[in-house]
């Protein structure tokens, strides 16, 4: 009878061991920091193929170091970039409707409109086209964690260009939201670097 008790106790304890285990598991699986485990690093990049964002950017060459502050929105066919503060180019606005590019640039009284142009959807600085170069089997990407960043790497092995060879995006983990895009050139040198200071994605509109 009283081995009878003692097994119901230690039935009884492991139950709830395993029960409390389980819970703790679970709620770690759902809510740890490790986003990686619900989602996948496509899903994630999925949210921002269409957005709009402020930033902040940072052009290097050999000689001189260039800063701009800029917009950019993208939806759908639609995508646009307005330099906000950047000496001699400040104010102008790129616009891409379908196949129609729109140059203009409100101060100066400048609007230019050239059709059956499709250059702009590929342009390196917009988010979508590290969207499509990452999921471009042609290239080598790579994905990885560190620091409370999801990090996102591309090489672009059919690039002619030699000053847009490497990107690498860097994303918080708790808000799954980018936070710095660098573009880099054939000797690994960084070429562009872009801060998003706002952006905001536009994931269910069509």
């Amino acid at each position: 009878m009283i081995k009878a008790i003692k097994l119901k106790k230690i039935v009884f304890f492991v139950i709830i061991f395993c029960t409390i285990f389980g819970f703790l598991y679970y709620k770690n699986f759902l809510f740890g920091n490790n986003i990686s485990k619900n989602r996948s690093e496509k899903d994630i990049l999925n949210d921002m193929e269409q957005y709009q964002a402020e930033i902040n950017v940072r052009v290097v060459s050999n000689k001189t170091q260039n800063e701009y502050v800029m917009k950019q929105e993208v939806n759908g066919n639609y995508c646009m970039q307005e330099v906000i503060q950047g000496e001699s180019i400040e104010g102008i606005k790129i616009e891409l409707n379908q196949n129609n590019l729109k140059v203009s640039n409100a101060k100066l009284n400048l609007e230019k409109v050239y059709e059956n142009y499709n250059n702009l959807l590929d342009h390196a600085m917009f988010l979508n086209c590290f969207v499509q170069d990452y999921k471009n089997e042609e290239n080598t990407s790579n994905y990885f964690e560190e620091n409370g960043e999801l990090i996102f790497e591309v090489k672009l092995n059919r690039n002619q260009n030699t000053y847009i060879k490497y990107k690498k995006l860097y994303i918080d983990s708790q808000t799954q939201k980018p936070t710095k895009l660098e573009i880099k050139d054939n000797t690994k040198n960084k070429t562009i670097c872009i801060i998003y200071n706002n952006i905001e994605f536009k994931c269910n509109e069509k």
